[in-house]
């Protein structure tokens, strides 16, 4: 039922949309400060997911960029009296950390629903972040069937001894698989370049996403981000892959394919 109803504020947009990336940034990047916390660091939680949750809002409203960005630079002068002495510049440069990751670049999403271009009104960017979306659900999906019943080589054993090159192969092939459906269904602006690089993005590149929350876990000693989602561990480890892919094809249509 989750997945429905994210479809739907998706497709209202605005600040519906905008207020649940936030919200689910904010509840990720909370998660992230108590793995911090567990490893004895100190965040300051409500500072940062105040920040985190602005940055997100400023891309619905730009006109919040400046606001956000005064806020951020004004922590450094008062750090010296809001951050603990022990430990200074790990709880500051963590802190400072869990505003951009996760939450600021989950906010990519709200920019790519936003965006407009020479080819893309409303619903096409609608149908951009739908397919943002599928390519990264379709990756975690195949990727874990494949490499359950056919992965061999490990990928990360150090890091995630349970992924294999199997099962990203097998990830890969179903995001390459998303995006020519896209292509021919919904979004024919988008070449075949796109497509190809659009697949790598969600399909290669944020597979790794999910390797960079399993070492933090290994670095700070626990087993699930959060228990916010029973049976499926905390927010961050349903968005880690999305926390690359989003700003990744952002990037990419607005920079390089110039589809933005």
């Amino acid at each position: 039922m989750a997945a429905p109803a994210f479809l739907g504020v998706t497709y209202v947009g605005g600040w519906l949309f905008a207020g649940l990336i936030a919200a689910i940034g904010v509840a990720a990047q909370w998660e992230m400060y108590g793995m911090a916390r567990s490893a004895g660091l100190r965040p300051l939680r409500v500072v940062g997911a105040a920040l985190g949750a602005g940055l997100v809002l400023a891309m619905q409203a730009p006109m919040l960029g400046p606001v956000v960005l005064a806020a951020g630079v004004l922590l450094l002068p008062l750090s010296p009296w809001l951050v603990p002495r022990e430990r200074f510049l790990d709880n500051l440069a963590v802190t400072a950390w869990g505003v951009v990751y996760p939450t600021g670049l989950l906010g990519a999403l709200v920019a790519l629903r936003t965006a407009r271009g020479p080819a893309v009104d409303s619903g096409d960017a609608f149908w951009l972040v739908v397919l943002t979306l599928f390519l990264v659900w379709a990756t975690d999906i195949f990727a874990y069937y494949t490499g359950k019943s056919l992965g061999r080589r490990p990928l990360a054993p150090t890091i995630s001894p349970n992924k294999t090159w199997e099962g990203t192969a097998g990830g890969a092939g179903a995001a390459l698989l998303v995006a020519i459906v896209f292509k021919l269904v919904v979004l024919n602006g988008l070449s075949w370049v796109d497509v190809v690089v659009l697949a790598a993005i969600g399909g290669g590149l944020s597979q790794a996403g999910d390797l960079v929350e399993s070492q933090m876990k290994r670095a700070t000693g626990t087993k699930d981000a959060g228990s916010l989602l029973p049976g499926h561990g905390g927010m961050l480890d349903r968005f880690d892959s999305m926390v690359v892919a989003a700003p990744l094809v952002y990037l990419y249509l607005r920079h390089v394919s110039g589809l933005l």
